[in-house]
């Protein structure tokens, strides 16, 4: 992954990004819908739920139960 910036970046702002390097992707509750889910070196987890044409249809947060 190439990180593009104007700013520079601490080193655990460099690291949760480059978490998102590792994704695992699964079935949505509702085909064709997919559930995208990065989880950060300080376990917390962004799911992003897409549809079949690749729109962006629902996110959350938060950190690992």
């Amino acid at each position: 992954m190439k990180i593009t910036t104007y700013v520079e970046l601490t080193p655990a702002q460099e690291r949760a990004i480059e978490d998102f390097q590792n994704v695992v992707v699964r079935t949505a509750l509702s085909a064709p819908f997919v559930t995208a889910t990065f989880t950060t070196f300080q376990s917390q987890e962004l799911k992003v739920t897409l549809s079949a044409t690749g729109v962006i249809e629902h996110i959350t947060w938060g950190d690992i139960q």
